[in-house]
């Protein structure tokens, strides 16, 4: 019930802010208004970024054992092996 509280009081605190900020924006003039939205979009971009690389998270969780410490313990090895065939 405390934890449903404290939400509610973050939900309410978020769409305060949100406000606020919608608010702040109405004023801003219009010669600035290409800038803001060039920020806003830079961090929508920062936020898909984050999120697609989150989206990775897990992704090994039910990988066998076995060839999981293949690939851990013998990655420097398959590189040095890579590396001279490309040098090749």
């Amino acid at each position: 019930m405390i934890n449903l509280e404290k939400e509610i009081k973050i939900m309410i605190t978020d769409i305060q802010r949100r406000n606020q900020i919608l608010r702040r924006i109405s004023r801003i003039p219009k010669d600035k208004l290409k800038e803001l939205d060039e920020f806003v979009s830079k961090l929508e971009q920062e936020i898909n970024k984050k999120n697609k690389t989150l989206s990775y998270a897990g992704t090994w969780q039910d990988i066998d054992n076995e060839v999981f410490d293949d690939l851990t313990k013998n990655i420097i090895a398959k590189r040095q092996k890579n590396r001279r065939r490309i040098d090749e």
